[in-house]
């Protein structure tokens, strides 16, 4: 059957853009975790964002369930073996200081703004509509074609565990609209770490910063005691260091905050970290305490864990990472969160004591809160080269695929790839403000997917 893949989403144009819309505008941050909430686990944005995926399936005639708020699917056909693909419904915070708002999916200069257009609002609608063009096209297919919705692959992956519990059914094949063209063959293996310890002393009464550990911080902020004058030094300190920040006085305690710029937590390098600087400023003004020995000594402005004794550079996949991503006060005690990546070559357990006994001196403690085994799939696979075949038909780019330090659904969903949608000559701006996804971009990107879709089970 020959089909014109590009002029199908060209003649769709509208409703796309009206679809991608509707769905950026749903504010899908996870507010809480309760499994008692009906239908609600994960809060009522992320609801609102399932449900309507959902009915838009439904009103295109497409199978649909929803799996009490944790999941759902939208499914096309009837056979056995099936082509599986998973999107995600939730986001990062949005954070600070947006050009345009984060939930306002406008459009300038052919990009539209907002939270999720490129991670992963906009590759889950890219997917629903290359499903949709096959459907109304009445492609015949040897397999049926399943799109996975997920909610809350930013945070712990409760959802898809919950859904593959319900339906442990393997695809033959599938890819994951996560990431970046080409084609991602391998990812590193991502743990979210807590290192913990008391925060008694006389001038620290507590520590915030960051949204989660998978974002750089953009903000890192402490209430102080006043046995220094932590006035003056922080302003003099954000003047010699050319940072912005603030500093005032609050119920008789000292507030200071200062600002960095968020990045992907899989990307540290490309971030400003807010709690370097507010450790930075520890050291500056002489705080003896045994968080900010450790942070000085073990954490800050070190995103390979060379002070931590961990650092690894496999020649494939890259240099292990990890980013200081949020810290807190809880009863007492600090927590800093760390998101730790890991490439080939390295066994996990043996980071782990590593890191327990880097840290031990400092009368602090490590928790692994949450583990995810690297992914690796022979680049020479017929599934890697039959996506390859299709992004290069629709790009004349001969890239080969590549490694990342994200972490996708590709890990939950058995034989398959992460693929697209960002190609890796454009800026991103995934976890940090300003996220946007170019429209014609987009629109190839379905192009790619539809005829990937079709390749895959036809």
């Amino acid at each position: 059957m020959k089909i014109d893949f590009k002029q199908e989403v060209l003649n769709r144009k509208n409703d796309i853009i009206k679809d991608l819309t509707g769905l950026i505008k749903i504010n899908s941050e996870l507010t809480t975790y309760d499994p008692s909430r009906k239908g609600a686990p994960f809060g009522e944005g992320i609801k609102e964002a399932l449900d309507f995926m959902l009915e838009l399936g439904e009103k295109d005639g497409f199978e649909v369930v929803n799996l009490d708020g944790y999941a759902g699917h939208i499914s096309y056909g009837n056979q056995k073996e099936y082509v599986g693909t998973i999107g995600h419904l939730d986001v990062v915070p949005a954070g600070n200081d947006w050009t345009y708002p984060p939930y306002g999916a406008e459009i300038h200069d052919n990009n539209m703004y907002g939270r999720g257009t490129e991670d992963d609002k906009g590759p889950t609608i890219a997917i629903y509509y290359a499903l949709k063009i096959l459907k109304e096209l009445k492609v015949p297919l040897s397999k049926r074609i399943k799109l996975i919705l997920g909610t809350d692959e930013e945070t712990a992956w409760r959802g898809v565990r919950h859904y593959f519990s319900v339906y442990p059914e393997i695809p033959v094949s599938g890819f994951i609209p996560d990431a970046d063209f080409p084609l991602i063959y391998a990812e590193k293996g991502i743990s979210r770490i807590f290192v913990e310890g008391k925060l008694d002393g006389k001038d620290i009464v507590s520590l915030q910063g960051g949204f989660r550990d998978n974002m750089v911080p953009d903000y890192a902020e402490a209430y102080l005691n006043k046995t220094q004058d932590f006035e003056a030094l922080f302003k003099a300190f954000l003047a010699n260091n050319n940072y912005q920040g603030k500093v005032e006085e609050k119920d008789g305690l000292v507030h200071i905050k200062v600002f960095g710029k968020s990045a992907h937590g899989s990307t540290p390098e490309f971030g400003e970290n807010a709690i370097d600087r507010l450790f930075e400023f520890f050291v500056s003004a002489k705080i003896d305490h045994p968080v900010v020995r450790l942070a000085n000594e073990r954490l800050i402005h070190d995103i390979h864990g060379q002070k931590l004794g961990v650092y690894y550079k496999d020649d494939e996949m890259g240099n292990l990472t990890i980013n200081l991503g949020a810290m807190s006060t809880i009863d007492g005690s600090y927590r800093f969160n760390l998101n730790l990546r890991y490439p080939n070559g390295i066994d996990f357990k043996d980071i782990v004591k590593t890191l327990e006994e880097s840290v031990k001196p400092y009368q602090a403690t490590i928790t692994v809160d949450n583990h995810q085994e690297l992914l690796y799939v022979d680049p020479k696979s017929e599934l890697v080269q039959k996506l390859l075949s299709v992004y290069r038909k629709h790009t004349n780019d001969m890239t080969e695929p590549i490694t990342i330090g994200g972490g996708t659904f590709a890990r939950a969903l058995p034989n398959s790839v992460a693929f697209g949608p960002h190609f890796l000559e454009k800026p991103t701006y995934i976890h940090q403000k300003n996220e946007f996804i170019d429209l014609d971009d987009f629109f190839t990107a379905i192009m790619i997917y539809t005829e990937a879709l079709y390749e895959l089970a036809k």
